[in-house]
């Protein structure tokens, strides 16, 4: 089994494709209308996970998501590199924080929020976040 997608339900669907497409340096790769929505795959850069936009026709949801509820996160090699280059793109985005968990250091991340208010976190690619390098036999 491996990570396929996350679906997010958003309104306006060309400015969070181009706001993922700019922040997060996802591409589309797919996108249909099928009844009651449009619908884009968008994927990220050297990674099979892709993030599932979905635009109803009508919008049944409250005007913005509970903040804290749910949020994508990545892990980044370079997170003081990413939060710069965010601001300079203009996105909003929270301080640097530490996430300590029974005394030891695990991480630092930040927080931002697609258009939608969706938040998204960005942490260091370290401990159980480092990536993964495939084994040779």
């Amino acid at each position: 089994m491996r990570p396929a997608h996350a679906m997010i339900q958003v309104r306006d669907l060309d400015r969070a494709v181009a706001f993922y497409g700019e922040a997060l340096g996802f591409a589309e790769i797919d996108r249909h209308h099928y009844e009651g929505a449009t619908l884009v795959y968008l994927r990220g850069p050297n990674s099979g996970f892709e993030v599932e936009l979905i635009a109803p026709d009508r919008w049944p949801f409250a005007d913005r998501p509970e903040p804290g509820r749910t949020h994508l996160g990545f892990a980044v090699d370079d997170l003081d590199g990413e939060r710069a280059r965010l601001m300079r793109v203009g996105v909003a985005v929270e301080p640097v924080a530490d996430h300590v968990a029974d005394g030891a250091h695990q991480t630092r991340y930040f927080y931002f929020t697609d258009p939608e208010g969706n938040q998204i976190e960005f942490l260091e690619a370290k401990g159980r976040y480092a990536t993964q390098k495939e084994e040779t036999c």
